[in-house]
């Protein structure tokens, strides 16, 4: 195909919009491509052949992005409830570190050091 054709070049021409790692070449239309087709399992070195039969690239393409989308589901899912685990499974407050104002316990002496310097501005006093 000849250099000055619309395909060859959205193919083969940089993108001047996007982002680009710091050194890294500029990417073109078919690297983007080539991307979102791995994503989708979609074999990139025969796309074009799927592509030629209509009826086989919708097929092709609407399972590739029904799987991309079930991954994605369930990878914010499972990163969700990691973060939940995370969360309901830790370090409880040490005990000694607790406010004289007002019982709150926090988790380290300087945490608990700007807690009561919070408590004693908002008006709290030491119980007697």
């Amino acid at each position: 195909m000849k250099d000055h054709r619309l395909p060859k070049i959205a193919l083969y021409g940089e993108i001047r919009t996007g982002h680009r790692y710091r050194g890294a070449p500029k990417k073109r239309y078919k690297d983007c491509l080539k991307k979102t087709f791995t994503v989708c399992n979609i074999d990139h070195q025969n796309w074009s052949d799927f592509a030629a039969d209509r009826s086989a690239w919708r097929l092709i393409s609407s399972k590739g992005v029904t799987l991309f989308e079930k991954t994605r589901r369930d990878t914010i899912k499972d990163k969700r409830s990691r973060r939940k685990a995370r969360a309901a499974s830790a370090v409880s407050p040490d005990p000694a570190f607790s406010c004289r104002l007002c019982s709150r316990a926090c988790r380290s002496r300087i945490g608990l050091f700007s807690h009561e310097r919070s408590c004693r501005q908002r008006g709290h006093s030491l119980p007697s």
